[in-house]
């Protein structure tokens, strides 16, 4: 029997709203829905033997999938933008854009060997060419020329409090690029990044949508930025 969102909603997985789906209709599932049901079977599957979550499977199609959708629509990156995701752990949000929109050049940076052998995994399962795995520490990212200063939009989601994801995924930016995050409270975190986000060539932190932060990059990150591994998160920058 063919899934159906609530009525008078939208499906996560596919982003088809209710009244498109006329009742009764037995209509093939779009293939982007049937991959991204495809990857959170493998997360959870996966999760099981090392913590790559701790979403309830039953929340699992709203909070990875759905969040990540808005995120997306908050960032609507330019067609074949390089993308980064600090911090991915189980893919979200950059495996699942990357399967939203193919043409994205997705980077996702894990430092956890396991969650990193996930990701691989996933990404082969999913068809995603267009992705590359890292197995690094952000800060070391942050300092290699094949990547520091060489993408478009920067995610993330909760890998970080935002003053320490300045650090870290501002020197990844192209002066224009951006760093959408999805948090708790975009405005509260708004303020404390402020002071992180100036020292590290951000503009001012805007919430732009709920849950949803974006500062854009005005200047170049000053060399001395990100410091060595840890030391962002011991100490981060305004704090």
């Amino acid at each position: 029997m063919a899934r159906r969102p609530p009525a008078g909603g939208r499906d996560p997985v596919t982003g088809t709203a209710a009244r498109e789906r006329q009742p009764g209709a037995d209509a093939p599932e779009d293939p982007t829905g049937a991959v991204l049901r495809r990857y959170l079977d493998e997360l959870y599957l996966w999760s099981a033997r090392i913590n790559l979550t701790a979403v309830p499977r039953s929340e699992a199609e709203r909070r990875h999938i759905g969040e990540s959708r808005r995120l997306l629509e908050a960032a609507a990156p330019a067609a074949g933008a390089r993308v980064v995701d600090v911090g991915s752990g189980g893919g979200v949000p950059g495996l699942v854009l990357a399967v939203l929109r193919p043409d994205l050049r997705v980077t996702l940076v894990e430092s956890d060997r396991r969650r990193a052998g996930f990701l691989v995994h996933a990404a082969g399962v999913c068809g995603c060419r267009g992705v590359t795995v890292l197995a690094l520490r952000a800060e070391d990212v942050g300092r290699d020329p094949a990547h520091r200063a060489g993408y478009e939009l920067a995610v993330s989601r909760a890998a970080a409090p935002v003053a320490v994801l300045c650090e870290l995924a501002l020197p990844l930016l192209r002066r224009g690029g951006r760093l959408v995050a999805l948090v708790g409270d975009a405005a509260a975190e708004a303020d404390r990044a402020a002071a992180a986000a100036a020292a590290c060539g951000g503009g001012e932190p805007r919430e732009v949508g709920h849950g949803i932060l974006a500062i854009t990059k005005v200047a170049a990150t000053p060399e001395r930025f990100p410091r060595r591994p840890g030391l962002p998160s011991r100490h981060p920058l305004g704090a």
